[in-house]
């Protein structure tokens, strides 16, 4: 008994904490140059909430809340300023995007889009391929990553096991389930609304550097981003994962289900309405007076109203992430708070003396080039993509402002890094096709290392090109 798996799993985790409180308690007393007490408090508790979501020693919603208290404790900043930072906007948007993700979900939009889009380019395998990574990416760019995976998934897994596609032996299966949860992690970057993350670094953006990004202005750089990013992925899936069939058998049948299912109606023509609205709200807050969080609120809202009918709260709760909306709300009150006390300014000091300042020397297009490569690379030990943001962004909006640069094209890489979890794949969306037995942790951590340093050169050079142009501010 005292050799079971629960046994040792207690002992691993108590090990964990003792190391990392022991460790805080120990560093408290070697304040660095350059850095108060609290400033270095802050930071220490920030990085104890970061080291306990890795280990996950104590759940990680119950960490989240536990450190926003712990650092009041700690005595860096009083408690009411620090959960003040809790709710910030990109918490609540997070919060609406997994409820109108589970609406789509449900009203069936999602299925049927995705029948429209599977025979889209031919019947070829690399035709279709691409047409099954397109169209998810695109989706995903609007509505959560997971439920529009799961989709594809349900759609696209008959299909294989009716062409003969045997789980592990088949190199386009293999291709097909690993470009689904692919697809949809890149166009989650697209725009705000591809993942409730986005809103939580542009919260921390907002908080951080007094700057705001727009719908708009993320957009521009992150909807071609993404489809290139996309097509560079198939393209690479193409040449190691050859097909070994030379027609896609089934497009029929999936073209008589869509015939099958009929016109909009119902609930699905209700959400399509009121998400269409809502889509051309979160592109003119400049004409409307209305910003992105209302934008998305309102819709929920409408959609709960009686006659529409959409919503079910019972339902809903049950399905919500809360340990998601947790986590972000407390990174972003602490990283907030962090970098109030200068933190974020200190750091970017030591990393400008170190090479940064040298490599802003070297031109825009160099620095969002490393920019973007450090934080892929931060992703090993950190895979938690807000918590990391939560740590770079105060130090990269410090060093934008010190350099003078415009903060919104240097951070924006940063903002864009929560979704990019391909080369350490601990995210969920990597894992809604895994069932299906055609992939294993190594093929998508393999092939995660070319997509991902695929996707730094094209947000480098495009984030670049848009800046000359003025359009990021």
């Amino acid at each position: 008994m005292a050799n079971s798996p629960k046994s040792k799993d207690g002992l691993k985790r108590a090990i964990y904490l003792i190391l990392i409180f022991g460790g805080f308690a120990i560093l408290r007393n070697f304040v660095p140059s350059g850095l108060d007490q609290a400033g270095w408090d802050g930071f220490l508790v920030l990085f104890v909430a970061v080291l306990l979501w890795l280990t996950e020693a104590v759940p990680m919603a119950i960490t989240a809340i536990f450190v926003l208290f712990f650092g009041a404790w700690v005595g860096f900043e009083a408690e009411g300023t620090i959960l003040a930072g809790f709710s910030g906007t990109g918490t609540f948007f997070l919060l609406g995007a997994m409820i109108i993700g589970q609406i789509f979900t449900k009203v069936g939009l999602g299925k049927r889009i995705s029948l429209y889009l599977l025979p889209m380019f031919g019947n070829r395998p690399k035709a279709v391929l691409l047409a099954v990574m397109l169209g998810t990416c695109v989706v995903s760019m609007f509505l959560a990553d997971i439920p529009t995976a799961l989709i594809f998934f349900s759609i696209c897994m008959p299909l294989l096991e009716q062409n003969g596609c045997e789980p592990g032996k088949s190199k386009f299966g293999k291709a097909m389930m690993l470009g689904i949860p692919v697809g949809a992690a890149i166009g989650g970057i697209g725009t705000p609304a591809g993942s409730g993350m986005n809103a939580v670094t542009m919260s921390l953006l907002k908080s951080i550097c007094d700057v705001e990004i727009s719908f708009t202005q993320w957009s521009i750089v992150g909807v071609p981003v993404a489809l290139a990013s996309t097509v560079f992925a198939w393209f690479f899936f193409c040449i190691i994962f050859k097909p070994e069939i030379s027609v896609v058998k089934g497009l029929e049948s999936v073209k008589e289900e869509r015939k099958a299912i009929g016109p909009l109606r119902g609930d699905e023509l209700k959400f399509t309405i009121v998400f269409a609205v809502m889509l051309v709200l979160w592109f003119i807050p400049n004409y409307t007076g209305i910003d992105m969080y209302m934008t998305a609120w309102g819709g929920i809202f409408v959609m709960s109203m009686p006659g529409m009918n959409m919503v079910n709260w019972k339902e809903m709760n049950g399905k919500i992430d809360w340990s998601a909306v947790m986590i972000c709300g407390a990174a972003t009150a602490l990283a907030t708070v962090v970098s109030n006390l200068g933190t974020g300014e200190w750091l970017s000091n030591i990393l400008a003396d170190l090479f940064l300042a040298d490599v802003a020397g070297m031109g825009m297009i160099v620095l969002l080039f490393v920019i973007n490569l450090m934080m892929m690379v931060g992703h090993y030990p950190m895979p938690q993509g807000v918590s990391l943001a939560g740590l770079c962004l105060p130090v990269v909006g410090a060093l934008a402002l010190q350099l003078g640069l415009n903060p919104i094209v240097v951070c924006l890489p940063v903002c864009m890094s929560t979704s990019m979890l391909l080369l350490v794949p601990i995210d969920p969306t990597c894992y809604t096709t895994y069932s299906g037995g055609y992939w294993k942790i190594k093929d998508m951590m393999g092939t995660g290392v070319i997509i991902t340093l695929g996707y730094v050169v094209i947000n480098t050079v495009w984030t670049y090109l848009i800046s000359v142009t003025g359009l990021l501010g």
